[in-house]
């Protein structure tokens, strides 16, 4: 089944009947992966499978996947991760929240621009921003953080999840990454940066470690019967790169060292999915499937930003996989083309940088059977065209929990997707943004898409401000508009901004005119001091 977008408005409330097969709300598991691309996956996002496809061996997403319905258009809130996390936690757009950059980047700098004042320390209690488990906890949730956190930046409140609302936190802290390494025991001097992981075995791979510690939160909440939220949020695949021991054997097959080590974090993270899975279908392994939560819990798989492309990956060009099952492979690592179709990766404005894979199931839905809960009909296989956005996700937990939204309508930039995942008909109330007014990586140049830059998606056509110099003086890289219709041309690679100037202006003009409604940070021109034009030229 494939569900598109359609002309009719929808109403976005949630009827009084419950959802779950025994209780009024639904157990909700985020599984969130860190810097996971669109196509880092054997479930395919496109039509047809592809190279990257046969690439990776990930069979429980391939699971959940047959049991719900698979987004092929779902974009992160931002190309980096920190600003994502926090519009997934706010309902609220990183322009609009001011986190728009990673926290603890600071304030960067290219050869023309420096960053805005922004939210540099991140998501805190107590500020602007409601928090999604601060409301869920105040209705009955009990609110589970485990794995990656990055919402709050160092030596603040909102680096710990404890202060956002979340009644339990292990290995949740201010850093992107896994300090200390992937292979317990970490670094002593890193320890006091997984709160709560304790000692684990000699050997154990981090994202095995977490796995194993959120098994034993989901014990404790199946057991007192409390609904529960779990914000899973695996380290994987953030760099450094390195092997799983468990799956890195499986991909000695001629791809380079590099690549077969992310192969096996991929298989490692979905390993751990499963492994979350089983328990919530047999919550003692005993074989008896009396007790499942799995029919009253819904998981969202979903990625915090496109997948890495421009540094770290292998740059060897076409190379021949040949695995040990099926037919050799012909793999292109050539750089920034890592996602492809999609143009770039990580840090980028085009789809590579924030195209995500996204996956939303009843756990205990059966691939073969009919839809499991009639309030929430979720169709078995199914695929949902339209394309969809992290800031959805704040107000479709709260619409799936019968809780009223708690940010005022002028600031609400989400919708609830509840309509979709019941096959209904449903209309997208605005366009889709993406505000990045910083330098990720290096230097303006650094790679394709990689500077600052504001984005929307209306309908099929994408439009990308790129702020240059900051000037529009025809001297230097003046600021400059692109246009692509995302329908014919996946991979970006027709700009339409000067054969369709009327469509360009008005788009143009409605980014700009969002831009300064939510208050967006402009970049800010290092020779005059002055945020940098937004030009109609």
């Amino acid at each position: 089944m494939k569900t598109a977008a359609l002309s009719l408005t929808v109403s976005l409330g949630l009827t009084t009947c419950a959802i779950g097969q025994g209780a009024a709300q639904p157990n909700i598991i985020l599984f969130l992966v860190d810097d996971m691309g669109w196509q880092d996956t054997s479930v395919p996002f496109t039509e047809q499978p592809t190279a990257w496809n046969r690439l990776y061996r990930t069979p429980h997403m391939e699971d959940l996947a047959r049991r719900g319905a698979k987004f092929t258009q779902a974009y992160a809130a931002h190309p980096v991760c920190s600003p994502t996390r926090v519009s997934m936690m706010t309902g609220k757009n990183p322009a609009r929240t001011h986190v728009d950059d990673w926290v603890g980047h600071g304030y960067t700098n290219n050869k023309y621009l420096r960053s805005p004042k922004w939210a540099a320390t991140g998501l805190q209690p107590g500020g602007p921003h409601a928090a999604l488990p601060q409301i869920l906890a105040d209705h009955g949730y009990r609110t589970l953080h485990v794995g990656k956190a990055h919402f709050g930046g160092e030596d603040t409140p909102g680096a710990d999840p404890t202060n956002l609302g979340f009644m339990a936190n292990i290995a949740g802290a201010h850093t992107g990454g896994p300090w200390g390494g992937w292979i317990s025991p970490w670094l002593g001097k890193h320890k006091a940066l997984y709160p709560n992981l304790e000692d684990r075995p000699e050997g154990e791979y981090l994202t095995r470690a977490i796995t194993v510690k959120a098994i034993e939160l989901l014990d404790q909440a199946i057991s007192d019967g409390q609904p529960f939220f779990l914000n899973m949020a695996q380290f994987a695949v953030h760099t450094g790169i390195a092997p799983a021991p468990d799956y890195i054997d499986g991909y000695q097959d001629g791809r380079p060292k590099v690549e077969a080590d992310y192969a096996s974090m991929l298989e490692a993270m979905d390993a751990s999915l499963g492994e979350l899975l089983a328990k919530l279908r047999d919550p003692n392994n005993d074989g008896d499937h009396s007790d499942s939560v799995a029919g009253d819990t819904l998981v969202f798989f979903m990625s915090d930003n496109g997948g890495l492309s421009n540094h770290t990956r292998a740059t060897a060009g076409p190379v021949e996989v040949r695995p040990a099952t099926g037919q050799p492979i012909e793999a292109d690592y050539a750089k920034d083309w890592h996602n492809r179709p999609l143009r770039s990766g990580k840090g980028s404005a085009y789809e590579g940088g924030y195209r995500i894979p996204m996956l939303v199931a009843w756990a205990g839905q059966g691939a073969q059977e009919p839809p499991l809960h009639p309030a929430l009909p979720i169709q078995p296989g199914s695929t949902i065209t339209e394309p969809v956005h992290m800031d959805d996700f704040f107000p479709t937990v709260l619409d799936l929990a019968a809780i009223d939204n708690p940010v005022p309508k002028a600031e609400r930039d989400g919708q609830s997707l509840r309509p979709l995942l019941s096959a209904r008909t449903f209309a997208r109330a605005r366009p889709l943004f993406w505000h990045y007014p910083h330098q990720w990586y290096r230097d303006i140049g650094t790679g394709l898409g990689i500077e600052p830059f504001s984005a929307m998606r209306n309908g099929r056509y994408k439009l990308i401000y790129f702020y240059g110099d900051g000037i529009a003086d025809g001297e230097g890289p003046d600021p400059r508009v692109e246009l692509y219709d995302l329908s014919l041309d996946l991979s970006e690679g027709r700009d339409l901004a000067a054969t369709k100037p009327e469509l360009c202006a008005r788009l143009r003009a409605e980014l700009f005119a969002w831009l300064r409604q939510v208050g967006a940070g402009i970049p800010i021109v290092k020779a005059t001091g002055a945020p940098a034009a937004l030009s109609d030229g």
